[in-house]
């Protein structure tokens, strides 16, 4: 006797759940429900199947009142259910986000999406969230990383699990990876579930959709059940890269890299012994790791690369971040230190917080017996020279001060340069000022005419103490 499509797609998607380990038993997941019938379906199984749904609806106003017909539809039925799905909904402006951060709709909806749906997990003190792609879905995925020229990552095609969130630990599931669209829809006819269909998805100004309308069709009247083996193409690709080639990039990419808590260094010496292939892995790597939000493409990595031949000081900017070309190596910083642009005023014997750190002017009674035995940090300066209120902020192209000892001033840029630091570092490089001049590039030198002197009658102490991962 033939099963039925209900009884069919629970079995299928209880046995995929426990073969790649992607829920526990009764665990609480956050589904992200849109209203089409892949995502209604995939609430309704999960439930059957013992798990406690918790519903989450973006509406991105794109459709105007077709748009909060999917919200409506989700509610209603999200309340019908015995015992009913809670459900959360936010309303989200993609058009903004995209026009801001310069992505295309379709990502910045995601982005949107995913942040929302990790958002609630947190709050629902759970550890997954459910997404309704299916074998169809694989299939797309496959076809689009290999038209735009990827590697083995994009033919390995979506996986069953993978991290959405770091902090906290929140994972992104696909339990219906390996289930066909006509499954879904037999079980969802068979449910009575009610689902709505996004005109949207089959416009063909969108790769996806040229791939789902245009192009697998064709492929389907030439080579029936293609879309199914394509899906299994990516299942395998995914297994070979998870047995060869993720152990072989840990071992090269080992060989390179340093983590740092900005971000993290790669050796120039061990990247240029890499095969060119392997070498643009790790560089993509290290921006996986190192830069969130990077562009993670090949052209990009090869920019990268190209700061090998380089002079020192040379970088790439990237949304999240610069990588620097330095002695012998390229350091990722995930976050350039803050600029303090406009001046904050110093007080006498105040501590004054700043994004960098803490810096404190008081007077005291006399300098130590030795000038240089402290740290950099801290200096002391002749009280009387210093001519009026103190003001802390980012050194400026143009800026010019007289380094303790010289005859002469010096642009900062060049005193920066001639003392080593690392071109990372001296975008966040502090000057204390006073009503007419620099008197402390602030953790590097004092200015020659504050200097202590015999005949100093009154002195103040300086300094500075680094934000933790700033120093």
């Amino acid at each position: 006797m033939a099963s039925s499509p209900e009884s069919s797609l629970l079995a299928h998607v209880g046995a995929y759940l426990r073969d790649h380990d992607l829920l526990d038993a009764g665990q609480c997941v956050v589904v992200g429900i849109s209203g089409g019938v892949d995502s209604m379906v995939l609430a309704a199984v999960l439930q059957r199947l013992g798990y406690r749904v918790r519903a989450t609806h973006v509406n991105y106003g794109l459709r105007g009142a077709e748009s909060d017909a999917d919200e409506d539809v989700v509610r209603a039925w999200c309340g019908a259910q015995q015992p009913p799905i809670p459900v959360r909904v936010v309303r989200c402006d993609p058009e903004a986000k995209a026009a801001d951060e310069r992505l295309s709709l379709q990502e910045a909806a995601r982005q949107q999406r995913y942040a929302f749906m990790a958002q609630c997990a947190a709050e629902e003190d759970t550890n997954r969230v459910a997404v309704g792609h299916h074998r169809g879905d694989q299939a797309e995925t496959l076809l689009l990383n290999l038209f735009r020229g990827s590697g083995v990552e994009g033919l390995a095609g979506m996986a069953p699990r993978r991290p959405l969130q770091d902090d906290p630990p929140i994972d992104l599931v696909r339990p219906l990876l390996t289930a066909s669209r006509s499954a879904i829809e037999a079980y969802a006819q068979a449910q009575g579930l009610p689902w709505r269909t996004d005109a949207s998805n089959r416009a063909i100004k969108y790769d996806r959709n040229t791939i789902r309308h245009r192009i697998l069709p064709v492929i389907e009247a030439h080579f029936e059940g293609a879309s199914a083996r394509i899906a299994r193409t990516a299942d395998l690709v995914r297994a070979y890269r998870t047995a060869t080639v993720e152990p072989a990039l840990e071992t090269y990419f080992n060989r390179c890299a340093t983590a740092t808590d900005a971000g993290g260094v790669l050796d120039t010496a061990a990247l240029r012994a890499l095969p060119a292939v392997w070498r643009r892995r790790v560089l993509l790597e290290a921006l996986a790791r190192w830069m969130a939000g990077a562009p993670y493409q090949a052209a990009f990595a090869e920019e990268i690369e190209a700061l090998l031949a380089a002079q020192v000081g040379r970088r790439v900017e990237v949304p999240s971040g610069t990588i620097w070309r330095e002695r012998g190596a390229l350091r990722f910083v995930n976050h350039a230190e803050p600029a303090l642009a406009q001046p904050r005023s110093v007080p006498f014997g105040e501590e004054v917080a700043l994004p960098h750190g803490t810096l404190r002017v008081e007077r005291v009674e006399e300098p130590p017996e030795s000038l240089g035995a402290e740290a950099p940090d801290t200096v002391y300066a002749d009280a009387h020279a210093v001519q009026g209120p103190l003001a802390v902020r980012t050194w400026q192209n143009g800026d010019r001060f007289q380094p303790l000892g010289m005859t002469h001033t010096k642009k900062i840029s060049d005193f920066l340069t001639d003392e080593q630091v690392p071109p990372h570092r001296r975008q966040g490089v502090l000057v204390l000022q006073d009503r007419e001049r620099i008197v402390w590039v602030v953790g590097h030198r004092l200015a020659h005419p504050v200097r202590i002197r015999p005949d100093t009658a009154a002195v103040l102490r300086m300094h500075f103490e680094p934000a933790a991962g700033t120093g």
